[in-house]
């Protein structure tokens, strides 16, 4: 190159306020500086850049066009001809720019290269990795060295009687138990069709996978056949896979594979006559949508019999009600759905639902075998130790908001988000409203509380995130375009207590599980219940499964009405499974 490597917080720095500000934004530093009481300059604002930025400061088009156009000009040139002597025209750099706003920008590897650093701050859609690669089964058995297979039985086995796992139990609470044999029951009374219903944090995830692996131990059905899980997150789909590979280890009888289905080709998928299949509800109708994708889903129809459906509330919409029809011989295959609501926005939704799962709804017993609704089933597991006890503190703010009879209506009457986007925004910018927000932060901050936090919107979630940075806190942020790769670097930081706080915005309601969570700060509000206890499910994860005895729920009181209670979730929608 023998060009000097630049140093990146100094060339931001040297890009000026009047620049960094257009780059942040006018307004949204002003509202940063009045709920920090902070004077902010240069120095600070290339810092929050780089630490908001992370790895991926450069997958921002917009900041990367700054960047570039401060360069020296035989930067530049480098940049756009790899020869730092050839001189670039007026026209040339503005093409440079533009192309540095967009993805078409071609010299990333210049770009990181002049500031010094790895190849991981290159954007994810240069650096793609191709995750689908999945072994044959030949090589698999050749790659398989037969001592260590050996030796791993041996250990599972010494393990399990260490640890006094029953074969026929797998590990599981009582209560999960329980509800694994009436899975089997309903299966051995030809019941096609059940959901089970469980609290977030109780394991549904493992005592659905039990219940199939007990299942196919006196079935054989995984002999020559595919078992389907489909969800809702990537997060959800590795859970499942890490879930299910953990328990084959200690229980399966032979090699059964675990599929991620993204980008395989039908041929890839051929090569396998049985497994688990993990697919995104998303990925699904996109596959079905194409030819190969298709074609790859008529294959495994041929050979699924047994599905599962988590977060089920979702499998009444037509697009996903469908996508599973096409995967899955309905009237000949077990259809399982796992929710922790089992309810719709809608009461319309709500009755679908049920009805489409035939009302056989499956939840918590006590130890004596009675049904336990609502308030008693979570009762019940929190003194079993498998859920945590939730604590609940109010903020009071002073914002205010006046509604018409219209909107009232519309909120005390709907399952929906009945709040109109005006009221969001106006919430999201009231300055008093964001000081009582980041003096808890900074309060749970001090006392190493690991808290989540939804916010009110994107932008919230970008302007929250912001102020802590700029007051020296570890905080992360996850949204809906924050890549895959970097939201696992995320979770792992929250997970090992890297970082205190994530913040995000309709992203962790789902598959997002850090038992290390002591508090949950909700500074949305929702009228759906449904989401509001996908929000507090964070939390609730208790000390027999890794997590807390208590979680903080902090909720703002603002003067909206018709809000969901925290109670209210589990039972709300019993009534529809009622025959």
């Amino acid at each position: 190159m023998e060009l000097e490597k630049l140093d990146l917080k100094n060339h931001l720095i040297r890009m000026g306020m009047p620049t960094l500000q257009e780059i942040i934004g006018v307004e949204e530093l002003k509202a940063i500086s009045k709920i920090t009481n902070k004077s902010i300059n240069e120095t600070m604002i290339a810092d929050l850049l780089i630490k908001s930025g992370g790895t991926e400061i450069f997958s921002d088009g917009w900041l990367r066009g700054w960047v570039i156009r401060f360069l020296p000009d035989n930067y530049k040139s480098y940049l756009e001809y790899g020869d730092k002597n050839k001189k670039i025209s007026e026209e040339t750099e503005k093409k440079l720019i533009d192309r540095a706003w967009n993805r078409n920008f071609h010299s990333h590897y210049r770009l990181i290269e002049i500031f010094n650093l790895t190849n991981e701050y290159l954007p994810d859609y240069i650096l793609e990795e191709i995750s689908s690669k999945i072994l044959q089964p030949n090589e698999k058995l050749k790659e398989k060295n037969f001592l260590l297979s050996i030796f791993k039985k041996i250990l599972n086995f010494i393990k399990s009687f260490f640890y006094k796992i029953e074969k026929e139990n797998f590990g599981l609470e009582n209560f999960q138990i329980r509800i694994k044999n009436q899975i089997l029951n309903s299966i051995y009374q030809d019941k096609l069709k059940a959901i089970i219903h469980m609290p977030t944090g109780s394991g549904k995830t493992k005592t659905i996978l039990s219940s199939l692996i007990d299942y196919n131990s006196k079935s054989r059905f995984l002999d020559d056949n595919f078992f389907i899980w489909l969800a809702h997150s990537d997060e959800l789909c590795d859970q499942a896979k890490d879930t299910f590979e953990n328990l084959w280890n200690l229980y399966g009888d032979k090699e059964l594979p675990a599929i991620r289905l993204k980008d395989q080709s039908l041929n890839d998928i051929k090569n396998f006559n049985r497994g688990i299949i993990i697919c995104t509800y998303a990925k699904l109708h996109k596959m079905r949508m194409n030819n190969n994708g298709s074609k790859i889903l008529e294959f495994i129809r041929s050979k699924s019999k047994f599905i599962i459906a988590d977060e089920a509330h979702m499998v009444p919409a037509n697009t996903f009600k469908s996508s599973i029809e096409f995967i899955t011989k309905l009237d000949f295959s077990i259809l399982i759905g796992l929710t922790a609501t089992p309810g719709g926005y809608y009461t319309e939704q709500t009755q679908e639902l049920a009805e489409y799962f035939e009302k056989n709804k499956i939840s918590i017993t006590d130890n004596d075998f009675n049904d336990l609704d609502g308030d008693e089933a979570i009762n019940f597991l929190q003194k079993e130790g498998v859920l945590s006890v939730i604590k609940t503190h109010q903020i009071k703010t002073d914002f205010n908001f006046e509604f018409n009879d219209l909107e009232k209506q519309k909120i005390l009457s709907s399952f929906d988000e009945g709040l109109s986007p005006e009221l969001i925004k106006q919430m999201e910018k009231d300055e008093e409203r964001n000081i009582c927000i980041y003096g808890e932060l900074q309060s749970l901050y001090e006392r190493d509380m690991n808290t989540i936090v939804f916010a009110c919107s994107l932008d919230h979630t970008k302007l929250l995130h912001k102020i802590c940075i700029l007051t020296g806190m570890n905080v992360g942020k996850i949204d809906d375009k924050t890549s895959y790769k970097k939201r696992k670097q995320l979770i792992d930081a929250y997970k090992s207590g890297q970082i205190k706080i994530i913040f995000n915005y309709g992203v962790l309601s789902t598959g997002f599980d850090a038992p290390g969570t002591k508090a949950i700060l909700i500074s949305r509000p929702t009228t759906s219940p449904i989401l509001y206890s996908q929000m507090i499910g964070r939390g609730l994860r208790g000390p027999k499964f890794k997590g807390n005895k208590e979680c903080l729920l902090i909720d703002m009181k603002d003067n909206l009405i018709g809000l969901p209670d925290e109670k209210d979730c589990f039972s709300l929608y019993n009534k529809y499974y009622s025959n």
